[in-house]
């Protein structure tokens, strides 16, 4: 008889796929292990930098730190992107609101009354951004969870790094940074050497077990209604090459197609339905990436950083230096480098923190693209094996 995995029952048209965190408990862990400070009434001893190539869950890991915060209580939690902090006072404002923090420091500081809202004027004095968090933590612990941060302008980053280091050795707070492995050097630009002391969590491709939970059991937090054949989650599985974006599109068109059917079984047939939906995503993505690697004249390198990586998991930072020099013609080191920082910027390849020297395919299925001639030369993507 076939093995199966099981899933509780699906009820068509129930709802949503949720989303799912699989794999990741490692990095929950540390997370929690920061919290715990805040809990005990003092600031953690390090900030938080996760890290990883675009599509693989950092914001989802963040979006569950921030539901395990509040559902302890006690602890303020505040989530914001580089978009919602341009400059000094806008980032003093938004992390100690004056609505509810207007008696701090009035002696020193002013405030602006424009549509409806007060806001910090700092004076450009760094300084004070530390002062106002400090005193907001005596009130009340407090968590920032700041997404997208390898956009954050450099001298706000330098500001709330540096009011971070300050405030956290007095007051219970943690500061969260999360971004593309673009982060490590923007984080370098700010000039706040301490940074690299932080608990470094590097977000990337799952492993086999944490995709296939991740393909069931969001089903299974629905209704109890179907199991997953295991040839069937395999082929997914193995398609998905355990990028969490790919399973999260997966896990979207077996639904719909489950919902169409009222399938109470996800085998071969639901899976070659829906494969044709993800492979309509698939094609968009790599798209998508082409284009960026072409808007970065990066095309030739990285056609032959796919050839280097076909059939290995990894590549030592020699042997990549190697072929990216040999595919600029060059001997220049700092040329070399500067190309695989490009490359890193956008996730084709990306170095997990703590993995010594091995460097990774951001998705290995887009290096097998770009070595394809015919995306090489229409943009269209190789069929999909089946």
């Amino acid at each position: 008889m076939r093995e199966q995995y099981s899933a509780n029952p699906f009820v068509p048209g129930s709802g949503a796929l949720p989303p799912c965190l699989a794999g990741r408990a490692a990095e929950q862990r540390e997370l929690m292990r920061l919290h715990a400070y805040l809990r005990a009434g003092r600031g953690a001893p390090r900030n938080a930098v996760v890290s990883g190539p675009r599509g693989n869950g950092k914001t989802v890991l963040l979006r569950w730190f921030q539901r395990e915060i509040e559902a302890g209580g006690g602890i303020d939690v505040v989530w914001r992107t580089p978009s919602d902090l341009p400059a000094l006072d806008a980032l003093a404002t938004t992390l100690v609101p004056p609505a509810r923090f207007r008696s701090l420091l009035p002696d020193k500081l002013s405030l602006s009354i424009g549509v409806g809202r007060l806001g910090w004027e700092l004076g450009g004095d760094p300084g004070t951004l530390t002062e106002l968090l400090t005193l907001r933590c005596a009130h009340r612990p407090l968590v920032i969870l700041l997404d997208e941060a390898h956009t954050l302008d450099v001298a706000v980053g330098r500001a709330l790094l540096n009011a971070a280091q300050s405030t956290a050795s007095t007051a219970p707070f943690l500061l969260v940074l999360a971004g593309t492995p673009g982060l490590t050097r923007q984080l370098d630009r700010m000039s706040a050497t301490f940074w690299n002391r932080a608990k470094h969590i590097g977000i990337g491709r799952l492993d086999e077990a944490a995709a296939a939970e991740a393909l069931v059991r969001p089903f299974a937090e629905q209704n109890p209604a179907v199991t997953f054949d295991s040839p069937a989650l395999r082929r997914v599985v193995d398609e998905s090459q355990c990028y969490p974006y790919f399973l999260q599109v997966w896990g979207a068109a077996l639904w719909e197609v489950a919902a169409e059917r009222a399938a109470a079984l996800i085998d071969d047939a639901v899976v070659a339905e829906a494969g044709r939906a993800f492979d309509v995503e698939r094609v968009v993505c790599y798209e998508h990436r082409r284009d960026e690697v072409e808007r970065q004249d990066l095309l030739p390198v990285a056609g032959a950083v796919a050839d280097a990586f076909l059939g290995r998991a990894a590549l030592a930072q020699d042997e990549l230096n190697a072929v990216i020099g040999d595919a600029l013609a060059t001997d220049s080191t700092p040329e070399t480098v500067a190309c695989r920082d490009r490359l890193a910027l956008v996730g084709y390849v990306w170095k997990p923190p703590g993995g010594g020297d091995r460097w990774q395919p951001g998705i290995p299925s887009l290096m097998q693209y770009l070595r394809s001639p015919t995306a090489a030369r229409t943009g269209s993507a190789p069929a999909p094996a089946r």
